[in-house]
């Protein structure tokens, strides 16, 4: 890279390259259109198919330096003692410069004084005979050094071939032509270059500056350094080009560089093309580099995720419109929302730094590119209902800002912790449900520790919840449903005490509640529903005041129901169906005013059906499941009394006597009445034929079963029943 600059990209007055003028003209330039590795067709310079070319400023440079090199060597002559070194080498096809600046004036000798010339990598290396000492300088006389300027620069390639050798005789009689020891005339002449160029005139420096002599027409220049012409579209071409290999250096993209068709190159193309506006893209400003890092990022993303199909932001969409010459932070427009807020599209803090990316429901294909790592000031990534497919870039462990990562409802896969991730100990809401992501929860979770939302429900993540998910104390909100995950619950989950929603429905855990869970006393919503969990449900449940949904379905918990249910003022609904719990209902069930959603059915529950359960204060029921249990006795007279009730269903049960009367008005909404297969006799009263929904003025009552079919030896039916939907024996 370091060869590169020297040849392409330095300033002209740099003193590196006045000093070492001999290796510019010997070595460096000729490797750069000679050498495979600096060709146009190199990987480095594919990214834009572009010629790699010297700059203008370069060349006359060159051109100055050749016609005052006399007056330099007069100069050097002036100047204090102390080490030149060069070294040049090729490095995996790559060229570094490493350059000491200092004394001058060994250099004068180069030409001439050299003991052997070593190869190293395809460059050429000058020592002198004796490391351990300085060679003593020739003198040269302004005649002299006229003669041997004019026959090494300017004289045919044959001639300059002659005269080097004779000079080079006092020094080593026999030596193998150079390969690299090129006329630049010849060279320049090759290359096309203009001969008859400008050449600039630097700004004076400390240094004395030198004055032409009546040989030279040249104007005078300085070796002090200048700042480099940025605005010159080459310069910034290469500089950009650079500046786009180190970021795919870092986030591990080099490869996609030689795709003319992949995202990276494509947005290489659209960067480079902004050296040509105006004003042009700054390639120098250090500030400015990582902006342009930032800029070229979000081009990549824009290709990656089908930006021009987007909802919002698409090229032509508008205001906000994307890859636009504006500054990128003015991408991506204000979205207003059906709730009647907004957001913003793309956010940056006051230095112009990408802060958040809110694309949801944006109609994006495709996969988050690595150079998403780029956007290192981010806080926020917000895409959840899209198309996004592939793996999460592990490039996204360099943002170590990042609060906020919501990919739901997408159609990624891969690895969701991969190790790269461990470090974001900033992260506050993880969120990556409706996947198909893979692995397991890693124990290094518990290095999250501010972590508030943790939600990859409905993936396919196994293994078991490590211990150290207790150290994510902070932890509001953790949803990991409808995935594989097996073993026992931690009794760390009790370290939670911020945790206010957990579900863990569609698993494979086994094993209890542990008792510590019922420590976090700020639950809200608690699903353990359709796993295999066992034991009792313990009376603790009753002191979480805050407790709205209960559901523990479809597990295998045994013993009786806590009567400290009744305790819940708050619980909308509870879920007890297909376990093994046994014993009465308990009659605290008529406390819990705020209760709409309350099924037990499927267990083997005993005793009579509580009168409680149909108290005028039990106003938000609608749904009461107690089918398929063991419960005995009659229908309580007050059944109708329940103002809100929808579905009522009472099936497969051991009830007994006749079905009650019910008084005008009550029932308005209810829409299934399930009274089969129990022991039930008498008639169906008219006053629930009332409430069908075929009758006129009707009702809502649809669904109406009962054991109204004859039996099969011709026997009367258990009920008469004139207006039932579905009759059983």
């Amino acid at each position: 890279d370091k060869g590169v600059k020297l040849c392409c990209s330095l300033d002209p007055f740099n003193p590196s390259f006045i000093v070492f003028r001999h290796t510019l003209v010997n070595f460096i330039v000729p490797l750069a259109f000679t050498t495979p590795h600096l060709k146009a067709t190199t990987k480095h310079n594919s990214i834009a198919s572009k010629p790699l070319r010297l700059k203008e400023t370069s060349t006359r440079l060159l051109l100055q330096t050749i016609h005052s090199l006399e007056e330099v060597f007069i100069q050097l002559e002036r100047q204090t003692t102390d080490k030149v070194q060069f070294e040049a080498m090729s490095c995996g096809g790559k060229m570094v410069g490493m350059i000491g600046v200092g004394t001058l004036l060994a250099l004068s000798t180069i030409a001439s004084t050299s003991a052997e010339i070593t190869d190293v990598g395809g460059l050429r290396r000058k020592r002198l005979a004796d490391s351990n000492q300085m060679a003593p300088r020739r003198q040269l006389s302004k005649s002299t050094m006229d003669e041997e300027l004019a026959s090494r620069f300017f004289l045919p390639a044959s001639s300059n071939r002659q005269s080097s050798r004779s000079d080079k005789n006092d020094v080593k009689t026999s030596k193998k032509e150079d390969p690299l020891d090129i006329d630049m005339r010849t060279l320049m002449e090759q290359m096309n270059f203009d001969m008859s160029m400008s050449i600039m005139t630097p700004q004076p420096t400390p240094f004395p500056t030198l004055k032409p002599t009546e040989q030279s027409n040249a104007p005078s220049f300085s070796t002090a350094p200048t700042v480099t012409d940025c605005e010159n579209p080459g310069t910034c071409e290469n500089r950009l080009r650079d500046q786009i290999f180190q970021v795919s250096v870092r986030v591990g993209t080099v490869d996609a560089l030689d795709d003319p068709a992949s995202p990276q190159s494509l947005a290489s193309e659209w960067i480079l093309e902004e050296c040509d506006n105006d004003p042009p893209i700054d390639p120098c400003t250090e500030t400015q580099i990582i902006l342009n890092e930032q800029r070229y990022a979000l081009a990549v993303m824009y290709f990656s995720l089908g930006g021009d199909n987007w909802n919002y932001g698409a090229i032509g969409s508008g205001e906000g419109e994307w890859m636009s010459p504006l500054n990128y932070c003015e991408w991506g427009p204000t979205i207003q929302t059906q709730g009647g807020g907004s957001y913003e599209m793309l956010e940056c803090d006051e230095f112009g730094n990408v802060l958040n990316l809110n694309m949801q429901s944006n109609n994006m294909e495709g996969t988050i590119p690595p150079e998403i790592g780029v956007l290192v000031y981010m806080t926020s990534y917000i895409s959840f209902f899209n198309a996004q497919t592939g793996p999460i870039p592990t490039s996204l462990g360099l943002i170590l800002p990042l609060q906020t990562f919501d990919v739901e409802s997408n159609n990624m896969d891969g690895d969701l912790f991969k190790p790269e991730f461990y470090g974001l100990q900033e992260i506050v809401n993880f969120r990556a449900s409706l996947n198909n992501f893979r692995g397991t929860i890693p124990t290094e979770i518990g290095q999250w520790t501010k972590l508030q939302n943790l939600w990859f429900a409905q993936n396919f993540i196994t293994g078991t919840l490590p211990t150290e998910i207790g150290n994510c104390v902070d932890m509001g909100a953790f949803l990991f449903y409808e995935n594989e995950i097996q073993g026992t619950l931690p009794t760390e989950l009790g370290n939670m005490n911020a945790l206010t929603w957990i579900d863990m429905e569609d698993n494979q855990i086994v094993g209890t509640i542990p008792e510590e869970f019922y420590s976090n006393l700020d639950l809200e919503e608690v699903i353990f529903k359709n796993n295999t969990l066992a034991g009792t449900i313990s009376d603790s449940v009753g002191n979480l005041p805050r407790l709205a949904t209960f559901w523990a379905s479809f597990n295998e918990f045994s013993g009786t129901i806590p009567t400290t249910f009744g305790n819940l003022a708050n619980l909308e609904e509870l879920e007890l169906q297909n376990n093994r719990l046994e014993g009465a209902i308990p009659i605290e069930f008529g406390s819990m005013e705020s209760i709409e959603f309350l099924s037990m059915e499927s267990n083997e529950l005993t005793g009579t059906i509580p009168s409680e359960l149909f108290s005028p204060s039990l106003g938000a029921l609608r749904i009461l499941y107690l089918n398929d249990n063991r419960l005995t006795g009659v229908i309580p007279n007050n059944y109708g009394q329940l103002p809100r009730i929808k579905d009522l269903w009472l099936s497969d049960n051991l009830l007994t006597g006749t079905l009650p009367i019910i008084a005008e008005g009550e029932f308005l909404f209810l829409e299934e009445l399930l009274l089969n297969n129990n022991d039930l006799t008498g008639s169906v009263d008219e006053s629930l034929c009332l409430i069908r929904n075929n009758t006129v003025p009707g009702g809502q009552l649809g669904v109406f079963h009962a054991d109204c079919q004859p039996s099969a030896d011709g026997g009367a039916p258990q009920i008469q029943c004139s207006c039932c939907t579905a009759c059983f024996e």
